[in-house]
């Protein structure tokens, strides 16, 4: 069965590698932003039920197999309210069917320092993939939109 595709979104490039490569082999970090103003632009086309791969993509971290529409977006804990709602309310004509999620940032005391950028990476995954099996994302019975706390 191939992974669910999925995009993720956060500040540190190292930890974005590391959540990609720890989310497989069930889900498949298909894009990876890191800053508001590119997410932005490149959501929009990604979440429409046929993806279009943004412009730029050529050098993006995800796997870029933007063959099947993104199921889910990943948010890290460095996007507050504002900058998370400025991303979400872009992308409002095309996110149906879409589950995006978002770091309960009281579970991160318990977390790896952001400096240890593998440990963080090894655990922010994990919380991912336990959010989106738990959510059955990417199974026919599963949650299929809406905001959801990890």
């Amino acid at each position: 069965m191939s992974p669910t595709p999925i995009i993720v979104i956060g500040r540190i490039p190292k930890i974005l590698d590391k959540v990609r490569e720890d989310l497989l082999p069930e889900y498949d970090a298909i894009h990876m932003l890191n800053d508001v103003d590119r997410s932005i632009k490149d959501l929009p086309l990604l979440l429409t039920e046929t993806p279009k791969k943004p412009e730029d993509s050529a050098t993006n971290a995800g796997s870029q197999n933007y063959s099947a529409r993104p199921l889910a977006v990943a948010v890290g804990g460095y996007f507050d309210d504002a900058m998370f709602n400025q991303m979400k309310d872009t992308c409002k004509a095309v996110d149906k069917g879409i589950v995006w999620l978002r770091p309960d940032t009281t579970k991160f005391k318990s977390m790896p320092s952001l400096s240890d950028t593998d440990a963080f990476g090894i655990a922010m995954a994990e919380r991912v993939k336990t959010k989106l099996i738990e959510l059955g994302v990417g199974k026919e019975t599963g949650t299929e939109e809406g905001v959801h706390f990890f």
